[in-house]
């Protein structure tokens, strides 16, 4: 595809921290029906510091691996959270999400937060009118319900209140729906990726060697050593129509990151369900010959 029917997107991610972020990253650069426009990298407590660029550093190193992936810009955004609801961050990423959102003429810009919030929230919060032109798609909270203290959510709090406090169009898909959706074992990756090209190849390795070395925090998350859910996946499952959703009032987010839902301003999404089948079998199709 190309021109206005591609989807315009702007990714802000905490790459390094794990390895879901890379598969979302190159999931996202190899669909034809996505245009992505500029990665803005965020922080996270287990990144060298300065967080923003040591993510930066990890996000282009994905991209190496794929053909043309060195022409999409990757910009750090801010290395520390907000201080309140009202005071942005603001820097050179949230500069190019404003751009990228006040240039997105045909439709809103799906802007994808599968780190920290910070750089989301300052673009909101620093340039009010791209309200209107952004939808915010998420990986966030334990669960649709009570909210709680997911790792992208508790990074930055206050990004979360002012994105939840604003009008802007908004999907989450918490950690209780990727977990149940999209676990993957080694042996499933490599069964899903092998002969599917060096992209294939190198997805499925970065998720052994993370579970290799983290086998102990798989087993708490998942019950299983040689378990881990590939979380961020579930933003671009949602950007290639492979989501169903339910709609509920915006949530306040409390000092506990539980929500309080006795006031309402405003309606959201929560994603309920993947289809899985055809999210990996169409990462594996685009690693193909790639």
């Amino acid at each position: 595809m190309t021109g206005p029917e591609r989807r315009r997107v702007v990714l802000t991610t905490d790459c390094g921290t794990e390895m879901d972020d890379q598969w979302a990253l190159a999931h996202l650069f190899l669909s034809p029906s996505i245009e992505l426009r500029a990665v803005v990298t965020t922080h996270a407590p287990n990144l060298p510091s300065p967080a923003a660029e040591a993510s930066a550093a990890d996000a282009k190193a994905v991209l190496e691996h794929l053909p043309g992936g060195t022409g999409v810009d990757v910009i750090p955004g801010s290395s520390t959270p907000l201080q309140d609801v009202s005071s942005p961050l603001v820097n050179a990423g949230v500069e190019r999400i404003v751009e990228e959102a006040r240039a997105c003429s045909d439709g809103r810009l799906a802007l994808l937060a599968i780190g920290a919030a910070t750089d989301v929230a300052s673009a909101l919060i620093a340039a009010p009118d791209v309200v209107d032109c952004i939808e915010v798609v998420a990986m966030g909270f334990q669960g649709r319900d009570l909210g709680g203290d997911e790792w992208n959510v508790k990074n930055d709090p206050n990004a979360w209140r002012a994105i939840l406090g604003s009008s802007v169009p908004l999907t989450v898909g918490d950690a209780s729906v990727c977990k149940e959706w999209l676990c993957l074992t080694p042996a499933k990756a490599s069964a899903l990726l092998d002969g599917r090209g060096d992209i294939g190849q190198y997805l499925a390795g970065i998720l052994t060697t993370w579970l290799d070395a983290n086998g102990e925090v798989a087993r708490l998350v998942t019950g299983q050593d040689d378990t881990w859910p590939v979380w961020d996946e579930i933003v671009v499952a949602h950007l290639l129509g492979m989501t169903q959703w339910v709609s509920s009032g915006r949530p306040v987010l409390r000092p506990d990151l539980s929500f309080d839902r006795s006031e309402s301003a405003g309606e959201m999404r929560w994603i309920t369900h993947i289809d899985v089948d055809a999210l990996w079998s169409d990462l594996a199709h685009r690693c193909v010959g790639r």
